[in-house]
């Protein structure tokens, strides 16, 4: 990530997905990211995705085993709040700029 340099993210939204091939979908590593991306300046929607035990949920070409699984609904509430933050943000930077 620090390749690009903090500007490069600066101002901008993220959402973070996670999975794991045991119970807790990766959710450590999600604490960790998080506070990364506010480092970088993008910040992370309050929503995140965790798929944990991904070989039971996911097919190896990514398609859902059981497409109404209880775990998969996170993803729409998460790109839910990714759009609307990302219009917001787009607006506020057409509006005042970025800081």
């Amino acid at each position: 990530m620090g390749h690009f340099g903090g500007s490069f993210y600066k101002c901008k939204p993220s959402g973070i997905v996670t999975y794991s091939p045991g119970p807790w979908g990766g959710q450590r590593a999600a604490m960790s990211i998080q506070v990364m991306c506010h480092e970088l300046g993008c910040l992370p929607v309050s929503k995140l995705c965790g798929i944990p035990s991904v070989s039971e949920l996911l097919t190896a070409e990514g398609t859902p085993v059981d497409p109404s699984h209880r775990m998969l609904k996170q993803l729409p509430e998460l790109l839910t709040q990714l759009e609307w933050m990302a219009v917001a943000m787009a607006n506020q930077r057409k509006a005042t700029g970025t800081f």
